[in-house]
């Protein structure tokens, strides 16, 4: 489990259950056309991925929450209406934007892990459907032949493991790779949540993630270009 108070003021609901779709809150800080509540199953705009949206339902009214975003530790949800400190709210995510959120985030995680063993160079930018590497020799075979194994490993449903970590125990660890996420991180920051599909893929995050491989889908688009001083770029798509 996660310490909460450690990143966020709201209680992340999503980080230990990324299908969880309704839950119970209360308003902690309010302003105009925002709330900040003390738990949250909205996930806010972060690390490439966007932002949830939904509905907050209150004794006598609801209001549509359009974005959400994250300001040092307060979750901030801007909404249609103003709602006070203290009210008992009811949240609702819009599932089917969110589940897609999640696909390709995996997917991307995936591909990442794929493309890095292949040596493609360190990922320098992503976000839901495109992937930069620098610097890197990728080819069409290359790519090719990651877009295969990746739907084999779709079509493995493979579960993915989801575990934390501590700065001591990372930097005790043998593999140079696992010993390399300390340097992207504030050093106040002790606990690292890992998301890792195995073999393949290990990075921490705290994004909202599939359960299994098989929730990603198969690719239904694989393509990548040059860029410049020997950038490429890959973009995909899922079915």
């Amino acid at each position: 489990m996660v310490d909460a108070n450690e990143y966020f003021t709201s209680e992340p609901l999503y980080v230990e259950d990324s299908y969880l779709r309704e839950f119970d809150a209360e308003v902690i800080k309010a302003g105009p056309k925002f709330v900040i509540l003390d738990r949250t199953a909205f996930y806010p705009e972060s690390g490439g991925q966007p932002s949830d949206t939904g509905m907050i339902r209150w004794d006598g009214g609801e209001t549509e929450v359009h974005k959400v975003k994250k300001r040092g530790r307060d979750i901030f949800h801007y909404l249609r209406e103003d709602i006070p400190v203290g009210t008992k709210v009811h949240g609702s995510i819009d599932w089917e934007p969110r589940f897609n959120n999640m696909r390709h985030h995996s997917g991307e995680h995936l591909l990442t892990g794929l493309f890095e063993r292949e040596g493609s160079g360190p990922k320098v930018y992503s976000d839901l459907t495109k992937l930069e590497f620098k610097p890197s020799e990728l080819t069409e075979e290359t790519v090719e032949r990651i877009g295969k194994e990746f739907d084999e490993i779709i079509d493995a449903d493979i579960p993915l493991r989801i575990y934390y970590t501590s700065r001591e125990e990372l930097a005790g660890e043998e593999d140079e790779r696992k010993k390399s996420f300390l340097e992207k991180i504030p050093r106040a920051v002790d606990t690292l949540r890992m998301v890792e599909i195995p073999p393949h893929a290990l990075t921490f995050c705290f994004g909202t993630h599939v359960r299994s491989t098989g929730d990603i889908g198969r690719l239904s688009e694989l393509r990548f270009s040059a860029g410049k001083k020997r950038r490429r770029t890959v973009e995909f798509q899922l079915e």
